[in-house]
């Protein structure tokens, strides 16, 4: 599984490690990156300013900016109430209000927003595909020269590319998350005297060993069902593969469309998969359990665990806020986690997704309200606050948070050494949130074949011009 690709990784600042033009098992230490001050504009003698740059004044006094979000406020996490607050002082320094607009039709009203003239201020997404979308069509702003220059030098390789179009930028990159990792149970570890994988042979081998085990409990769990966004965590374990198998040059030809879907190369993604998710031995259930897929909720997926069904589990960070209440995450605890392992001499790829935050306005308080959120003050008031999103930029300090359990998170994004976004957010909407998700759905379910479902996906793709 070892490759010899070309890459280009993320540089990273202090003890992130970047891996440069080269072979992908060649690494070299990164220097210490000093954080940038986040500017929007020249300071005058005298001015009072807030992170070193936005001036406080009350200029904005009866002023408000909306941000449409799909981040709302629930019984038990007030999400955007946290998101909102946090930008209390910039409000005490210009006079703004922020007002954070969440919805859980997110994907469909930007759109009708935007299309009707009727653009929100800033526009909050969780899928870069929608958001260059935006782009193309010419809806969102581009950012004032200092405010791009911050959100470029503030934040790791990688992040601002993401909102980058012909050398201009578009987007603050906000709320990362981590996905190349699994869940396991530490006491059926234990129990018999499993180890923690650190290569894919070893995890393969691991998986082997439960299979063939006769301890009633089978090496995965997993389900799909998500409503409307059924099989996005099949298209989570095919990006991961891509990375694992290919390499991240081949994975941005894919997201690109610089390959087809239908490649030999995708083909051999889909085929690794299906050893471990279409595999009786496998899965939980055994071919039961296969069937039950698709419709088992996502945020069931690894319950199995906790009821000694299953050892393993992969899914996301966020997959912490799921557990049952009263469930203890640890090296002693009901569930643990560890990162998804790569072919001995690679690199430590990992996977991950986050939001990115454009302007549908080109109002000053709607840049200063951007450049807020870019700041190293906003996102260290968030973590104080007990939010649990990861921050991209250089210069946060993981310590800050108050959650042991989001800080290993945060070092797990850390240590890293070559990163890529989820790519499914990143391809057009209609492909990535549309018919991968779709046809990676019927091919759990058996409806099709890995070829009907590589093929199907590549005619949406194809017919998008």
């Amino acid at each position: 599984m070892k490759h010899g690709k070309r890459i280009a990784a993320f540089a990273v600042a202090s003890a992130f490690v970047a891996v440069g033009c080269g072979s992908s098992a060649s690494k070299e230490s990164a220097a210490p990156a000093e954080a940038a001050a986040t500017t929007v504009g020249a300071a005058s003698s005298g001015e009072t300013l807030l992170n070193g740059a936005i001036k406080c004044d009350g200029q904005y006094k009866g002023k408000e900016v909306h941000i449409f979000s799909p981040v709302r406020d629930s019984d038990t996490d007030k999400a955007a109430t946290r998101l909102r607050d946090a930008y209390a002082p910039l409000e005490a320094c210009t006079g703004v209000k922020v007002v954070y607009d969440g919805t859980d039709q997110f994907e469909t009203q930007v759109k009708v927003k935007f299309d009707g003239g009727n653009p929100p201020d800033i526009a909050d997404f969780p899928q870069p595909g929608g958001f260059l979308d935006l782009i193309k069509k010419g809806q969102l702003k581009a950012f004032p020269d200092a405010l791009a220059k911050a959100v470029t030098a503030d934040n790791l390789s990688g992040w601002p590319e993401l909102a980058t179009v012909d050398s201009k930028v578009y987007g603050v990159p906000a709320r990362a998350n981590v996905k190349s990792m699994f869940w396991y149970s530490p006491a059926m570890f234990k129990a018999k005297g499993y180890e923690i994988p650190t290569t894919l042979d070893d995890l393969t081998a691991l998986s082997d060993k439960m299979a063939a085990d006769d301890s009633g409990a089978a090496p995965w769990c997993l389900g799909i069902e998500s409503g409307v966004a059924t099989g996005w965590v099949i298209t989570d374990w095919m990006e991961q593969f891509m990375l694992l198998i290919n390499g991240p040059e081949v994975s941005d030809q894919w997201v690109k469309h610089e390959i087809p879907f239908n490649d030999p190369k995708v083909k051999a993604v889909a085929d690794a998969v299906a050893k471990i998710v279409k595999n009786p031995k496998y899965i939980a259930g055994g071919e039961d359990g296969i069937k039950a897929i698709a419709t088992t909720k996502f945020q069931d997926g690894g319950f199995p665990i906790l009821e000694g069904k299953c050892y393993m589990h992969k899914q996301a960070s966020f997959y912490s806020t799921i557990w049952p209440a009263g469930t203890k995450i640890g090296a002693d605890g009901d569930v643990n986690f560890a990162y998804f392992p790569v072919a001995e001499g690679d690199p430590k790829y990992m996977e991950g997704g986050g939001d990115l935050l454009g302007a549908g306005t080109d109002k000053p308080e709607t840049f200063d309200v951007l450049a807020y959120t870019n700041s190293l003050e906003y996102q260290t008031a968030l973590a104080k606050a007990g939010d649990t999103s990861l921050s991209t930029r250089k210069d946060f300090d993981t310590s800050v948070f108050t959650d042991p359990l989001t800080k290993s998170f945060a070092d797990l994004l850390k240590g890293s050494e070559v990163f890529r976004f989820d790519a499914a957010d990143m391809m057009p909407a209609a492909v990535g949130s549309g018919s991968f998700w779709q046809e990676a759905t019927k091919w759990i379910t058996g409806e099709n074949t890995t070829d009907d479902m590589l093929n199907n996906i590549e005619k949406s793709w194809a017919a998008l011009g």
